[in-house]
Order: structure tokens, then sequence, then C-alpha cells
């Protein structure tokens, strides 16, 4: 599922090395707040993921420490983080019961958040199409810049590039999406505590 039209009106196409470039410009000028939205149900890395691989063959022990040696490559940017007083949030959309992904995607999210990273979560109705016109990955930087990605078509997101936008009626409406789904989002701790309960 492609991102809305709307969305893309006056971006320009980026390839992924393009991507990290521009990532990496516009989060040095980030000055107060950076919200990303994820709304794919499952991933598959450009490159190989061993921690991914090792989970998928049953070893989760494994893939907890390749987890939490792949977070640390991060830590950066959480410091990065607290020394500018961001409000930075990753905001999920979750569809229940979990898929494997997921479950797997839970776990590194835990260590991130030990980390110091935000992640805050939304149960979503698991008969909603995600993604979706109304619900796509973007990353929004302060009011000033958007990359949006383009994960393909499949079933599975995989990264390709996406595109750049600093459209002032586009990132209105991106922050007005994300901001209204982070209204109904809990903390990913409280949402692993609701999640546990009802399991029991």
């Amino acid at each position: 599922m492609l991102p809305p039209t709307w969305a893309l009106s006056g971006s320009t196409r980026l390839d992924l090395q393009e991507f990290s470039t521009a990532f990496s410009r516009a989060w040095s000028q980030t000055e107060s707040r950076f919200l990303k939205l994820e709304c794919w149900q499952a991933y598959r890395e450009a490159q190989a993921c061993e921690s991914q691989e090792v989970y998928e063959h049953g070893d989760i022990e494994t893939a907890c420490e390749l987890l939490r040696r792949e977070a640390e490559a991060d830590r950066p940017l959480y410091e990065d983080v607290d020394k500018r007083h961001l409000d930075y949030a990753r905001i999920r959309l979750v569809q229940e019961p979990l898929n494997p992904y997921l479950r797997y995607e839970l776990l590194s999210y835990g260590i991130r958040a030990e980390m110091g990273e935000n992640i805050e979560v939304v149960r979503c109705d698991p008969a909603l199409r995600l993604p979706s016109d109304e619900y796509f990955d973007v990353l929004l930087f302060d009011r000033r810049t958007a990359l949006i990605h383009d994960y393909g078509t499949g079933e599975v997101g995989r990264q390709s590039g996406g595109w750049l936008t600093h459209e002032p009626h586009v990132l209105a409406r991106l922050e007005e999406m994300i901001l209204a789904l982070r209204e109904g989002a809990v903390p990913l701790q409280q949402y692993l505590r609701q999640a546990r309960t009802e399991q029991s």
C-alpha cells in the first residue's frame, strides 16, 4: 500500500541512501519534536537482520542478546534526545492477536524503552487495513520536514526509499493525523501489562 496522493503532493522521491541522508539533515535541524508513526504489522529489513532471523528460528534468548546489541547503536540518538530536550515519540499501531513479527518487535521495544525511548501503542481494530490512505508510516520533524516511507505494496513492508516533503498543508495534515492517534495511545509498558493481564 503506497501513501495517499495528498501526502506526496510536492514531495521529492528518495532512494534508501537519500532517505538516510535526508533523515540526518532533518534530525540535526529539529528543535522541539520528532514523531514517528509505524503502521505496518510486519517489516523486513532491506539487509538481513540477524536478531529477526534468530527469533524466527525460535532462539528467543539469543535474539534478545542481538536486539540489545542492535539497540546500542542508537544510544547516541537517545542521548541526543535528552540533551536537546526533544519531544520524541514512536507511535505504534498494533492489531491483535499479535502476529510473530509484532511479538519480535515488542521484545525490541522493551529493550529500547529501558534505554529511554518513548514508545506509545495504539490498539487498532483487526479488521482495519494497515497501512491505509488514513494511516501510513511517516517521520515528522517539528512542523518543518516530513519523511514518508515507501514500504512497497506487499503484505510485509520492505523499504525501498520514500519521499521528502516541506509542504505546509501536507505537514499540517500529517501532524493532525499523528496527534489524533497519539491521544488514544498508551505507553509501551502499560500496553504490555494490559496484554499480559488479558492473556492470563
